[in-house]
């Protein structure tokens, strides 16, 4: 990490831009609690920060770094640290874990869902485990996406599709709690031509890295490259519906967790909205639109604006006729994953994803659009907004619902 922590030029950008700094003062900062602390413990010197754990793992400040360093990656290590030698804490464990709880929660939604909602549960759910009662939970649906897609007849099964196979990483959310979001990833790439394959897959692992458990979240990396592997070696395309997923697979598994394989597959990983964009910049995307009068703002999320790709999204709605998208760049939401169930974060998370309500808000809207699970949830929440996510837009636009 020493290349890290001397590169750093200290020259505050990173806390110029720190969602959380912008609201916790408490909080270290990208700057100090990471290459600075990291320089101190090289040093000899017996440091630790408190309210380091405030960070959002957001990313903003290896996107803004001048330097290119990875100061959330510096931020994170103490917690990886801690987790390696104690374990995760079981609020946690559950927080991280829910693609355990998926394929039975799918089969009893009602339960699951009014458990979940309960408020003497909730309350008792804040005080022994320290899950914010406050915070909706997220709503399993009543079947799988796979379920779907095993019932699901392609147009290509009996003859070759035209623009070949496109092999799709859904994710946890869209697995066991938004499962429309993959039939509209499926069909609208159907449409298009392509043949969608569905290799085995578990969680990314992303709430993992940000918990600090880099162990189990390398388990999850490994199952993933090892069906992921052959479909990249033949040049098939990789798109993920989530930017949390897609970040993973593209960044942290060779950078972060050093898997074997990872570069392989990151370089034919692409985000939805990144892959269908440059289908139309190639000539193969359908504009077969209909005409939807819409206003839509679009929110960013943070870890689609770390992939560095721009606002594939709103070039994409763009396309439609009548619909006007707009990113609102009004920073990160708050929600950061897991981040705003917590009962001691969940006031920051708040106050984080505030100049995204007002923006939303003063749109006058009555959809936002986002890429990210998370996000959509945390709109929703905040503004009482509908937010939706941009593939379902397209697959409106092209009437696939009718």
């Amino acid at each position: 990490m020493i290349d890290q922590y001397d590169a750093c030029l200290k020259c505050t950008i990173c806390e110029v831009h720190c969602p959380v700094l912008r609201v916790a003062p408490e909080f270290p900062g990208p700057k100090n609690g990471g290459p600075g602390l990291a320089r101190l413990r090289a040093a000899g010197e017996v440091a630790e920060l408190d309210h380091l754990d405030l960070c959002l793992g957001c990313r903003t400040c290896d996107t803004v770094c001048p330097s290119g360093l990875q100061p959330s990656e510096l931020v994170n290590e103490p917690k990886v640290r801690r987790v390696g030698v104690r374990g995760l804490a079981f609020r946690d464990w559950v927080l991280t874990h829910t693609y355990l709880v998926g394929p039975i929660a799918v089969h009893m939604p009602g339960l699951v869902n009014g458990v979940l909602a309960n408020r003497p549960i909730r309350w008792t759910m804040e005080k022994v485990l320290g899950i914010d009662r406050h915070k909706p939970m997220p709503r399993y649906a009543n079947r799988s996406f796979r379920a779907w897609f095993a019932k699901h007849e392609s147009p290509w099964k009996d003859r070759p599709a035209p623009n070949g196979k496109v092999a799709y990483f859904h994710g946890c959310s869209t697995q066991f709690m938004e499962p429309q979001i993959g039939q509209h990833v499926v069909e609208v790439l159907e449409h298009n031509g392509f043949e969608v394959i569905l290799p085995e897959q578990t969680c990314c692992g992303l709430p993992l890295i940000a918990n600090g458990d880099l162990n189990a979240a390398a388990h999850n990396g490994r199952f993933n490259l090892r069906h992921l592997l052959e479909p990249a070696e033949q040049g098939i395309p990789i798109v993920v519906s989530s930017v949390g997923c897609s970040l993973v697979l593209k960044h942290d598994y060779p950078n972060v967790l050093h898997l074997d394989g990872a570069d392989v597959v990151a370089r034919q990983v692409y985000d939805i909205s990144e892959f269908l964009l440059a289908c139309h910049e190639q000539g193969m995307l359908r504009t077969d639109f209909r005409y939807m009068d819409q206003r839509l703002p679009y929110h960013q999320p943070c870890h689609q604006r770390a992939q560095g790709i721009g606002v594939p999204a709103v070039a994409l709605l763009n396309l439609i006729p009548g619909v006007e998208t707009w990113n609102i760049d009004a920073g990160c939401c708050g929600s950061a994953g897991t981040y705003g169930f917590k009962k001691e974060k969940y006031e920051v998370s708040m106050r984080v994803g505030t100049p995204m309500r007002d923006a939303l808000l003063a749109s006058g809207a009555p959809r936002a659009v986002s890429d990210c699970e998370t996000c959509r949830w945390q709109i929703e929440y905040q503004t009482g907004i509908r937010a939706i996510h941009p593939i379902s837009v397209i697959w409106e636009a092209y009437g696939l619902g009718c």
